[in-house]
């Protein structure tokens, strides 16, 4: 790449000097920085003077030096590298450009204000095709690191699962009711041990053949072997099929509230005739009953096609391009939220676009788990009580803004999280910290990079106690890895909870879940027992008060610090109708459209 090769002469001969001053430099010294033979190196010098990126004096004679003077400005062109990079689908390579010859462009306006720009609505037309389609191109720096429902953990692939799969109900949490999907009919003996549904004809999986009672047994069996998700089903006995349109499931102790269970996205129906076979190959481009089929999936990209034979009715939209950018690339602020349409984006005119502000009923919470496996401070109370005292929550609301709202005293945030004082104690903190014993010794903090402006508020508290926190950025793909997890003394993370008792059971029990990896084996026992008397209780209130003891005793012995409660929202064009931030934090694909 031309580019590349020009940047890579500036940075090593002319980074710290002026602007087109001449350069005393030999052809051996060009070839050592391409890393390329002198005859190469001759060709890339012509080639840049024919840009006009650079003047090119050949030395004549023995002991005269040949002269290169960098006209072009190197800014310009990293910009419109990266750009052309970005316009090919190459996002990745734009940003890796940018990081190693960047030097202050990383996070140049020009450059983020073109990124936003770029994405957004589209009209694509294909060879061959009469009618453009309508596309939407998003940026997302949440790694998919598999669209297997049975191993999904982040918010963001519970998002694209629901997008290709469908479940046997939903829960529609606004109005308290379960809605059919797969199913359309369904019944439970008294005491919620034997649960059966009755299923749609006609839903075909994205290749066309129809979906049956068999497809059911093998996704919620296949779920049971080992698989991330697999505690959803601890206490399934077995699955039967009754007949092809009719499934049956029969537990080992009561659960009033399995229904709830089978609108979780992990348990998505797979087709048995495919998944069986080439798991591997399988997962690779996975197969639905859902309002979008996978089109192509890399390390890059995602893009999905609305399927056009959705039994609930075909998307508005033609194709989703998610694209996949790097971790770090989130630092300079180009992302959905804003960009179909900034609120401070103006027209030519002078004047302020309208702007349609929407936003999720549910939210993210922010907390700190304390890993109670690892020998450290942390594992007396008064220390981690004096580590809670120290964060002024409020404080950092005001501080660090953006969409966080209130104090968190809990997982999920309830009525009267906005009337609720943090409870901030720094001379409590103080003697409880002397009563611990801490003898000053630096705490490790994992995060993520989306985690980072919070982990540096909570460093800061800390260092005014006398605590030196180290934080330590972890990607999606390695913070849930067992070393790492096991090497951190706590971790800085978000919940999004959205469906109350199913999402508060899986924070507990869920394979890679911080909360559950990091409470003490006989802790969690107790936590097992609390959440199989919630199961088997017929009325809500019992069930939250059950489940609510558990979180109770978190805060109180301090396993966790809940920090703040934040909401999604994005700002958006009047001209985008149709969308809604779903309970994961997501705009939901489907109902999307423009005029």
């Amino acid at each position: 790449m031309l580019y590349e090769q020009f940047f890579m002469l500036h940075q090593k001969l002319a980074v710290n000097a002026p602007a087109n001053t001449a350069t005393e430099v030999t052809l051996e010294q060009i070839a050592d920085t391409l890393y390329c033979t002198t005859r190469n190196a001759k060709l890339v010098i012509r080639k840049l003077e024919e840009k006009g990126w650079i003047i090119w004096k050949a030395g004549r004679g023995r002991g005269i030096r040949s002269k290169l003077t960098f006209v072009a400005e190197q800014a310009d062109l990293l910009k419109e590298a990266a750009q052309q990079l970005a316009i090919k689908g190459e996002y990745k390579q734009a940003f890796e450009l940018l990081r190693t010859f960047g030097q202050g462009i990383y996070t140049h306006d020009s450059y983020v204000e073109w990124m936003n720009g770029h994405f957004g609505f589209s009209k694509e037309m294909k060879e061959g095709e009469e009618e453009a389609r309508d596309s939407l191109r998003l940026p997302v720096y949440r790694l998919i690191e598999t669209l297997d429902p049975a191993e999904c953990y982040y918010s963001f692939q519970a998002h694209m699962v629901q997008q290709i799969f469908d479940r046997l109900v939903i829960y529609d949490n606004a109005n308290d009711q379960y809605l059919p999907v797969i199913a359309h009919y369904w019944k439970s003996n008294e005491d919620g041990t034997i649960w059966t549904f009755h299923l749609r004809k006609g839903i075909l999986f994205h290749d066309g053949k129809e979906l049956s009672a068999e497809d059911v047994k093998f996704t919620v069996e296949r779920l049971g072997r080992n698989k991330r998700n697999a505690w959803i089903v601890r206490e399934l006995q077995r699955v039967e099929v009754v007949s092809p349109r009719e499934v049956r499931f029969i537990l080992n102790k009561p659960n009033r509230i399995f229904i709830r269970f089978l609108s979780s996205t992990c348990m998505s129906i797979v087709p048995k005739h495919l998944a069986s076979v080439h798991e591997e190959q399988f997962w690779k481009q996975p197969v639905g009953t859902g309002p979008f089929r996978v089109e192509e999936w890399t390390d890059e990209r995602l893009t999905i096609h609305a399927n056009p034979h959705y039994y609930q009715g075909r998307p508005h939209l033609d194709n989703i391009h998610i694209i996949l950018m790097p971790e770090d690339a989130e630092h300079c602020e180009v992302s959905w939220e804003r960009l179909l349409r900034d609120p401070e984006h103006v027209n030519h005119s002078g004047e302020k676009h309208a702007v349609d502000i929407i936003e999720s009923s549910e939210g993210c919470t922010t907390l700190i788990t304390w890993n109670m496996k690892k020998q450290g401070p942390y594992q007396s109370i008064e220390f981690r009580r004096a580590f809670s005292l120290i964060l002024n929550r409020t404080e950092m609301i005001r501080e660090l803004g953006d969409n966080r709202l209130y104090p968190a005293k809990g997982f999920i945030m309830d009525e009267q999280a906005p009337y609720r004082k943090d409870r901030y104690d720094p001379e409590l903190a103080k003697s409880m910290l002397e009563q611990s014993g801490y003898d000053g010794s630096p705490i490790t903090m994992g995060t993520l990079v989306n985690h980072i402006k919070d982990a540096e508020w909570v460093q800061n508290q800390c260092a005014s106690i006398g605590i030196p926190l180290i934080i330590r950025e972890e990607r999606m793909d390695t913070i849930h890895q067992s070393d790492v997890m096991n090497s951190m003394d706590c971790i800085l993370h978000g919940l999004v909870l959205p469906g109350e008792e199913v999402c508060l059971i899986e924070n507990y029990e869920q394979k890679g879940s911080v909360v559950k990896e990091f409470m003490d084996p006989s802790l969690h026992h107790w936590v097992k027992d609390c959440v199989d008397d919630a199961l088997a209780s017929e009325w809500y209130e019992e069930r939250m008060s059950l489940l609510s003891h558990i979180e109770e005793r978190l805060r109180e012995e301090a396993h966790v610090s809940f920090l703040v409660h934040k909401r999604f929202y994005a700002s958006l064009d009047p001209s985008y109708k149709g969308l809604v931030i779903n309970n994961l934090g997501w705009l939901d694909f489907k109902q999307i459209w423009r005029v």
